[in-house]
């Protein structure tokens, strides 16, 4: 294992330490783990196959010394891997799970995170990521009037509906989900333009077409197409265009082979690019019917 951060072994002693009942007057760590006296946590050390090397009275500064020892060897991956394991809690699984969930947010800085896999924990990389506020912390935001950009109002209350879905996903932390949310809302509102806007679509040097060089039947247009048809006729612009390809290429990791391939895996920072995205080619789309309407009246 590669060597932690000082600040990430002590928020893991405070983990070994524990807090709950049995703290008495002592310090009470934001640990969910089960309170452990010092014999307790020498204990403990040795479950995880390691001799405590701790010299302070304290608990955590004691537990704080053994980990330093060990810092950057694989015995700091055999105390991480007890301190994950359902041996270590007699098989409890909620407080197992507690744990370990515990033990990702700390790891999550280092791009480390820890995974039970049957009853044998594990330790895997992932991307390095810092806490930053949950879209729960903030109001949803209100969906655009889906009712002016598309004429079917069943459609307008489907993407109205994803609208919110993309939201909640965001909020349950389900990022790969709510990036296929926001993709199929882009999907949908673009299919929708070019359909109802045949003519001027068909026209486009990047409208889809056969060997015999006509224009591929709309069922056949990719999102990557439409994308690129909308901002040829004016309908999205140049940035959000370059942007709007982005979010196809996450959306497309809906199929697990191009997760495989892509070894992307979206995490708030890029639900958070997908949706403002999302906003700026709704956007666009409206003001274009705005000023088409606008002609229309005159």
């Amino acid at each position: 294992m590669k060597r932690l951060d000082d600040s990430t072994l002590e928020a893991i002693a405070e983990a070994i330490c524990g807090s709950g009942e049995g703290a008495g007057g002592g310090p009470k760590y934001s640990s969910p783990s089960p309170y452990r006296t010092k014999s307790q946590i020498s204990d403990f050390f040795r479950r995880a196959g390691i001799q405590s090397q701790g010299m302070s009275s304290t608990r955590k500064w004691f537990v704080l010394e053994s980990l330093q020892a060990i810092n950057g060897t694989p015995h700091l991956d055999s105390v991480l891997k007890r301190l994950a394991s359902p041996k270590e809690y007699r098989g409890d699984a909620t407080v197992t799970q507690t744990v370990t969930e515990h033990l990702n947010q700390i790891l999550q800085v280092e791009g480390l995170e820890l995974a039970v896999v049957g009853v044998e924990p594990q330790i895997r990389e992932r991307k390095a990521t810092a806490n930053v506020p949950k879209p729960k912390e903030t109001p949803v935001e209100a969906p655009p009037d889906f009712g002016r950009l598309v004429q079917d109002s069943s459609l307008a209350d489907i993407l109205t509906f994803r609208w919110a879905e993309a939201q909640r996903c965001f909020r349950a932390d389900a990022h790969l989900s709510a990036v296929i949310m926001m993709g199929s809302i882009l999907e949908g509102v673009l299919l929708h333009k070019v359909e109802h806007n045949m003519k001027i679509a068909n026209q486009a040097k990047a409208a889809p077409r056969d060997k015999t060089g006509s224009v591929k039947p709309i069922h056949d247009w990719s999102l990557s197409v439409l994308i690129d048809v909308a901002h040829e006729v004016g309908w999205l612009q140049g940035d959000v265009k370059r942007f709007s390809h982005a979010l196809r290429e996450s959306r497309n990791i809906v199929h697990p082979y191009v997760q495989r391939i892509s070894r992307d895996r979206p995490d708030g920072d890029t639900c958070r690019i997908c949706w403002q995205v999302v906003r700026a080619a709704v956007a666009d789309l409206l003001e274009v019917d705005k000023q088409t309407a606008g002609v229309g009246q005159t």
